[in-house]
């Protein structure tokens, strides 16, 4: 049997751990646009009692969320005392199964105590989670009793599968969970060895997902049950309470049948993980047999149709027949997870790199951001717009590699592990943010253009977000402009025309960027009310284009009044050519460098 002074194997560095193991207990709370919900947790900490004698931290690791979750923590460190510390990781990876590692190898406690973003603690549950953790030093896992605050009504026959619902009520005394029975606490209130974790626990669980959409779950169970594989006991604590927050949407029968679907789906390689290598070649026909006929009584007992089922009978059906195609799903799955690795490592060789360098600007809440001038040619008379004789500039994102003798990595270095990792909406809406509070309060005479993702341009509520920012910040729309460019435009029309409305009606300008495509220009110009046209510097360093296709433009110009700007402009050449070709506004480094952004307080 294990015991707690087991030493790491070589998958960890014990060294790193005795140096930085030294409080009673982590508590890490893994959370996901969980803004609105992280405060109640944080405020029942606060509250906890009967630890005066425990050295403990909270650990906020945020997964990539695109809500305000990161201001929401950084307001609590404000007014929250030095001891215990509250801390903020960002995790870049979206998945609970990595935001849950990342905790552990950030944590400094000899425990590690889990509760999600909608767990509320007993004010005595970390004195229970440190008294299990010393009465019981053989077990390396121990879980929580879990009551359910139902805001909505409860279905009928709800019971049978509260479970699902991490609803864990196994009575008044702590047990045992034996490994025979197959059953293993959820992840919600669940407190570990933090020795156990990294010995037995991989840095990439199997069923790790992004969220229902992937078709799995379990990823708790998958860690418990290598932990238990171990040598470690795992146990149920009646004394360690937590209520889970459920709200009436997950109490709806979609919800419920899409999640025991994606149980079920998982369910093939939680038996496989269990089971011994010799024993599988028997156990897995049988497991199907007996996945097939109960599928059958339950089909033979309900009907075959789907519209007559009740809540209950739907979810049972749901996990039975995902249950019977967990195998060939996971396989599938296993073989897209192998080529994409594969392809990763081709096309992505320093992911890793610029995944740590993302993380630690997110975490530090401060972007490297320049900004780079659009010049004006032409002749200002009185009848030019305010548009036309106020400044513009561009807002430019670089990346700090961490060494002071090497520069300022620029988009396209970094960009395409952001869009690997589906971080592009995060970086859009802290550019958008960090921008609006550092122009808070300031006299702005300048058009700020910021660019936006395809993944921005996607996303329904970015409206809302930077109306917030506008209002948060008292920012005057009138001077700033969103850049989207012309690829994008074309590839998701829909979602642009709705974008650019939803941004006119907040008095914000509109840019179209990276323009090379005459017929698609012209068609969409008659659509879009943008404020501005910026050319390709692909087609700018392409005199035969300039010659054929920049009249037409000027064209468009001249009939909607909007503003067309050349970039990339890096020539004297070029820049005469431009201008005796009637271009009056021009970006680049023949007249302007980028320079950094007005400094000012970081996000």
């Amino acid at each position: 049997m294990m015991t707690v002074d087991s030493q790491l194997n070589t998958a960890a560095n014990p060294l790193v751990v005795t140096q930085r193991t030294c409080l009673d207990i982590t508590v890490v709370i893994p959370t996901y646009n969980g803004a609105a919900r992280i405060p109640e947790v944080l405020d029942h900490l606060k509250q906890q009692v009967g630890i005066d004698a425990l050295t403990w931290e909270v650990i906020v690791c945020d997964n990539n969320s695109c809500d305000r979750t990161a201001d929401v923590v950084a307001h609590y460190q404000q007014q929250w005392p030095p001891e215990p510390a509250l801390r903020y990781c960002f995790v870049a990876e979206q998945g609970a199964a990595f935001a849950r590692q990342r905790g552990v190898m950030e944590a400094h406690g000899h425990i590690v105590a889990f509760l999600d973003d909608d767990n509320l603690p007993a004010q005595d549950w970390l004195f229970n989670v440190h008294s299990f953790a010393q009465a019981y030093p053989q077990a390396g896992a121990f879980g929580s009793q879990i009551h359910g605050n139902f805001q909505g009504v409860l279905p009928e026959g709800f019971e049978k599968i509260a479970c699902f619902l991490a609803i864990v009520e196994r009575g008044n005394q702590p047990h045992l969970y034996n490994p025979k029975t197959k059953i293993l606490p959820p992840a919600a209130g669940l407190a570990v060895r933090r020795t156990a974790w990294l010995n037995a626990v991989p840095e990439r669980l199997f069923l790790n997902h992004k969220g229902k959409s992937a078709g799995l779950a379990s990823e708790d169970l998958e860690a418990m049950l290598h932990i238990q594989k171990a040598g470690w006991e795992v146990w149920y604590n009646s004394d360690m309470v937590i209520t889970h927050q459920i709200p009436a949407q997950r109490l709806q029968q979609d919800y419920l049948v899409s999640l025991l679907r994606c149980v079920g789906l998982s369910r093939f390689y939680i038996r496989w993980l269990g089971t011994q290598d010799w024993q599988r070649f028997f156990k897995v026909p049988a497991y199907i047999a007996n996945d097939l006929r109960k599928l059958a009584l339950h089909y033979q007992k309900n009907g075959l149709g789907q519209n007559h089922l009740n809540l209950v009978a739907a979810c049972e059906r749901s996990l039975l027949t995902s249950t019977l195609v967990s195998p060939a799903f996971l396989l599938e799955k296993a073989y897209q997870d192998f080529w994409q690795s594969r392809l990763d490592s081709v096309q992505l060789p320093e992911r890793q790199q610029w995944l740590q360098l993302l993380t630690d600007a997110f975490e530090k809440r401060s972007l490297e951001l320049y900004q780079q001038e659009v010049i004006f040619l032409g002749a200002s008379t009185a009848l030019e717009t305010k548009a036309v004789m106020l400044p513009q500039v561009e807002i430019l994102l670089r990346l700090d590699c961490g060494l002071p003798d090497q520069a300022l990595a620029s988009p396209a270095s970094f960009f395409p592990t952001a869009e690997r990792y589906g971080l592009m909406r995060t970086l859009d809406r802290r550019v958008i943010q960090q921008v609006c509070e550092t122009l808070a309060g300031r006299q702005v005479d300048v058009i700020y253009s910021l660019n936006l993702s395809s993944a921005s341009v996607d996303d329904a509520s970015l409206p809302d977000f930077i109306e917030m920012q506008l209002k948060r910040y008292h920012i005057d729309p009138e001077y700033l402009c969103f850049e989207i460019s012309e690829k994008i435009v074309i590839d998701a029309w829909k979602d642009v025309q709705g974008l650019v409305a939803r941004l006119k009606m907040l008095g914000l300008r509109v840019t179209i960027d990276e323009v090379k495509e005459r017929s698609a220009t012209a068609s969409y110009m008659t659509q879009l009310p943008v404020d501005c046209l910026k050319l390709s510097k692909d087609v700018v360093d392409c005199s035969d284009w300039l010659e054929s296709s920049l009249p037409d433009y000027l064209k468009i110009v001249q009939q909607t009044g909007v503003q067309l700007v050349a970039k990339g402009v890096e020539t004297q050449i070029r820049l005469e050519q431009l201008q005796n070709l009637g271009i009056q506004y021009i970006q680049g480094y023949q007249l302007s460098r980028p320079f950094p952004f007005i400094s000012g307080t970081s996000i």
